[in-house]
């Protein structure tokens, strides 16, 4: 399963799913980015998920306002896993690895609820 974030939707709006396409996946408000994020307090280069050798990082790339996971501001390359929560500004993404078979992150997301880790299921 490919990789994804999650968008949870708002009062009537369905979620939206983001397919992690690149190795690098750039988000901010610049042109070249694979998701771009369409306000003047998120940077041009915001931050990037890296996908390799089968994890996945995630690095702010020096932007003004800041990227954070789970709460806490990223400020050096963080590992991301299923159930994680990224915020950039007033956008909130779930990630979603594809490791845990049946999880529907879009599926009854409350936005009150506070972001818990999921175990890996075991080998």
């Amino acid at each position: 399963m490919t990789p994804k974030l999650v968008e949870p939707g708002a009062g009537e709006q369905p979620a939206r799913e983001i397919a992690l396409t690149a190795d690098e996946f750039l988000i901010g408000r610049g042109a070249d980015c694979n998701l771009r994020l369409n306000s003047s307090a998120i940077s041009r280069h915001q931050c990037m998920i890296r996908l390799q050798g089968g994890e996945a990082t995630l690095l702010d790339l020096g932007s003004s306002n800041g990227t954070y996971l789970n709460g806490t501001r990223v400020r050096a390359p963080a590992q991301l896993h299923t159930g994680d929560e990224i915020r950039i500004e007033s956008n909130r993404f779930l990630v979603d690895l594809g490791d845990t078979p049946g999880l529907d992150l879009a599926k009854g997301v409350d936005p009150n609820e506070p972001t818990r880790k999921l175990k890996a299921p075991p080998p």
